[in-house]
């Protein structure tokens, strides 16, 4: 009798990755070949969520399975306590061997690191969770993709983080362009995804005949914004397409937005032309990436183990790009909080459904649950999120969630503001099909109230409108309901069965 063969599993994270930006998704201007095809062999979940921004608190809920009000991970280095309740250690517990790739963005808890370590009085989240086998750490850059660009006739004064990330602007000067319009220093077979993509497919062919679980983690589309050729030149600027946003934006009186517009806004980095140049540097930072992991799936279909590895591709996060004149991934809008999810049974269990573009909430702690299920494992006993792999097999009666969870610790952004209180700048939101609705812990913050159905771009706040005032009492229940279903109750847990 044939033995089969052993489950695999391909987990690829990307930062600051919009969902709109996928070929399958309807943008007719991006080319995502390779992701495209991942989705028609699979299932794109066309709304899924993140817990949580920056990529810390995102992440920490990715590996735990947890929202943040469980991890207590609310910003970047914040350290992760029991860091041991991961989806790494759960597997590696039950024999499989666990390996990443890229960074993790965890910071460990002090009290776990010896007297003198320097970490145990300053921050850092540049560790890996236990129980990976760190396969590569890089995440801007490393150590080793410079010594490799050495091998390959690079100058060694060439080779760091500061030359590597300057656009190759002409003698004369860049003009009337941003920096990013012109490319990298470095080829596009040179680049560090492509470095990285090399190590993992490396690491992979040693794993050849026993099961692996591999989490590759992409800095890319994340800043500094930057392509080599000929990905630098693949997109006209004028072909972008309009961000988010409205004027009137700027006359947004609640208390809250006005303090983004004063002291978070980049309206200045967002001229005409340079959001335009800004947008088709991101799209060929996608469209790079998307070649890379094209060499991986390539790898994969001809050593044999496409047919016997489940992938998934998701982000940590996504990123504004002009949107309601913004940057980066903060606050509570869609273009920061949706992420693209597309996950690839191999199973025959899941023909039915191949192609299928589904519509039903996924959030980011239901991956590792996923996983788990894939591999006819008991999810860890910690995991708040629930496997959606009865969704992508297709079985009757498999429904997906009403609704998703997402908190913002904005504190950090506010320090230098006097007055602020650490532990009320917090928001937490409850988005449906319907509604989004966002609580937040400052009392002088009302609350926000967006009717998705009629307004798709979140730009009319209802919460203050007495005929809505039965809405914001329930949502803002439902939201209580959630933080109390995720408290940390473990002891009382135990304390019970002697009761």
């Amino acid at each position: 009798m044939k033995q089969a063969d052993p489950k695999n599993v391909l987990w690829i994270t990307t930062d600051e990755f919009r969902p709109d930006c996928l070929g399958i998704s309807g943008n007719t201007l991006i080319q995502t070949p390779n992701l495209d095809m991942l989705a028609r062999e699979g299932v794109l979940m066309r709304n899924a969520f993140c817990q949580g921004s920056p990529c810390a608190p995102s992440r920490m809920s990715l590996h735990t399975g947890r929202y943040l009000c469980s991890t207590g991970v609310l910003d970047n280095m914040t350290p992760l306590a029991e860091a041991e309740d991961n989806l790494a250690m759960h597997l590696r517990r039950h024999g499989y061997t666990a390996a990443i790739a890229g960074y993790n963005d965890y910071a460990c808890d002090p009290n776990m690191l010896p007297e003198g370590h320097p970490h145990r009085a300053s921050l850092c989240y540049d560790y890996f969770l236990p129980g990976y086998e760190v396969v590569l750490q890089h995440d801007y850059d490393s150590p080793e993709w410079y010594a490799w660009l050495e091998t390959q006739g690079y100058p060694r004064e060439m080779c760091n983080r500061e030359t590597m990330y300057a656009p190759c602007v002409p003698p004369e000067g860049r003009g009337t362009h941003l920096p990013l319009y012109y490319p990298a220093r470095y080829s596009a077979e040179h680049s560090e995804a492509r470095f990285v993509t090399m190590k993992t497919v490396e690491y992979l062919s040693r794993q050849e005949g026993t099961p692996w679980f591999f989490s590759l983690n992409y800095i890319k589309p994340h800043g500094p914004y930057i392509c080599p050729e000929p990905y630098h030149a693949l997109y006209a600027p004028e072909a972008m397409p309009e961000p988010v946003r409205r004027p009137e934006e700027y006359e947004n009186r609640h208390p809250y937005i006005s303090r983004c517009l004063n002291n978070w806004s980049q309206k200045e980095l967002f001229a005409e032309s340079e959001w335009r140049e800004m947008r088709a540097c991101y799209y060929g930072m996608i469209t790079e990436l998307d070649d890379c992991i094209g060499l991986l799936f390539a790898y994969l279909k001809s050593s044999g183990q496409w047919d016997n590895t489940l992938i998934i591709f998701s982000s940590d996060h996504g990123t504004y790009l002009g949107d309601h004149y913004l940057a980066g991934k903060p606050h509570f809008y869609d273009a920061a909080i949706r992420v693209p999810m597309i996950i690839r049974d191999p199973g025959r269990e899941a023909d039915a459904t191949r192609g299928d573009l589904m519509d039903g909430f996924v959030e980011g702690v239901d991956i590792a649950p996923t996983i788990c299920s894939y591999l006819d494992l008991p999810p860890h006993p910690r995991f708040q999120g629930k496997s959606v792999l009865e969704y992508v097999r297709g079985k009757p009666g498999a429904a997906f969630k009403r609704e998703i969870f997402y908190e913002f610790y904005y504190y950090n952004l506010l320090r230098h503001t006097e007055g602020v209180i650490p532990e009320t700048c917090r928001l937490w939101l409850v988005r449906d099909a319907h509604f989004k609705y966002v609580q937040f812990g400052e009392e002088s913050m009302p609350p926000q109230l967006f009717d998705l159905q009629c307004d798709p771009g979140e730009f009319e706040n209802l919460a203050g409108r007495a005929d809505y005032a039965p809405l914001v009492a329930e949502y803002c229940q439902r939201l209580i309901r959630w933080r109390i279903r995720n408290e940390d109750t473990r002891m009382e847990a135990w304390a019970r069965q002697f009761r």
